[in-house]
């Protein structure tokens, strides 16, 4: 049963991913934009530094709250249900066609909205 509750939060993570975060989203395009100095924290997570983005990915966060939820045990992120909407979020991010949407660091020049 845990892995029918696993596959279905997946699919939903990897739906509501693709709905927020991708490029063409119609939701992700009316977000604001919250920014102070040189962090962006909507719609995506990026900090400049010396003419220069550095872009923290939904799926690089996810990555990392998943490896933390493997390793540390007795937290909402000890759930299979969590974990499903972790990998979800994960494999939309990775499936994204566009070489820039896996870019750390790229300069001002490029236009992203991912």
């Amino acid at each position: 049963m845990q892995a029918l509750y696993a596959l279905i939060s997946l699919l939903a993570g990897f739906k509501i991913c693709d709905v927020l975060t991708h490029p063409d989203s119609k939701i992700r395009r009316k977000t604001p934009t919250i920014k102070i100095r040189g962090f962006e924290l909507l719609p995506s997570i990026r900090i400049t530094v010396r003419g220069r983005f550095v872009h923290f990915h939904h799926w690089m966060n996810f990555s990392i709250l998943f490896v933390i939820s493997v390793v540390v045990g007795g937290s909402i992120l000890d759930s299979w249900l969590t974990r499903g909407v972790l990998l979800g979020g994960i494999i939309q991010g990775l499936t994204i066609p566009s070489p820039i949407a896996r870019k750390i660091i790229y300069s001002k020049k490029i236009d992203v909205q991912s």
